[in-house]
């Protein structure tokens, strides 16, 4: 496809709200929550997607040694059709620019990224993930359609803040955007917009 007619962009933020959880033990202060999630997602004509997520996480009461992200990468349709996401780790990197390693498995319809963080204990620590999606855009004949669930929904604990950044191709026209945030399955529109 040469360029794209119209995109419907359809973004689940699902934010995660705070709430108390159960800890280890009565005494426990080990807590880690996602202070900062930022993510921009630049579309190419062709349908691939390149994501840039900024993860500012805060370990506290140690030890920690780093972090699961779990990307949805199956998908049911509202029609009932089933599709899969191919996704490509390009690079995951510290505040600094340093190289994390980073072990990847598949679980369920999610992949999971088990991101190492170095000298996590009681630190504030910005991990960037850079990934591309080669068939995030799904063609129709009146329209394109990309479908994201910009954060996931398999956080176990409280994300404070998320924001989605989404940039077109030069000349995409007829927008239509429809955001939702909340936990797994909500229609809550609470998300405010440029």
């Amino acid at each position: 496809m040469t360029g794209l007619r119209r995109i419907i962009t359809s973004l689940f933020v699902i934010a995660v709200l705070p709430f108390i959880f159960p800890t280890v033990s009565a005494y426990s202060t080990r807590e880690l929550r996602i202070e900062n999630f930022q993510s921009e997602t630049i579309v190419m004509p062709e349908g691939t997607i390149d994501v840039t997520e900024t993860i500012q996480a805060h370990f506290l009461g140690g030890p920690w040694h780093g972090l699961y992200r779990t990307i949805p990468v199956e998908y049911v349709t509202p029609q009932g059709l089933n599709y899969s996401l191919f996704l490509d780790v390009k690079r995951v990197t510290d505040e600094s620019g340093r190289t994390l390693k980073v072990e990847s498995s598949r679980e369920r319809h999610y992949r999971k990224l088990k991101i190492y963080v170095p000298d996590a204990d009681n630190s504030t620590q910005k991990i960037t993930i850079e990934y591309s999606v080669s068939d995030a855009l799904r063609f129709f004949e009146d329209h394109d359609e990309l479908y994201w669930n910009v954060t996931g929904d398999e956080w176990d604990i409280p994300i404070q803040a998320a924001s989605a950044h989404i940039i077109l191709p030069e000349g995409t026209t007829n927008i239509r955007a429809n955001v939702f945030t909340g936990a797994y399955g909500s229609r809550a529109q609470k998300a405010d917009e440029p």
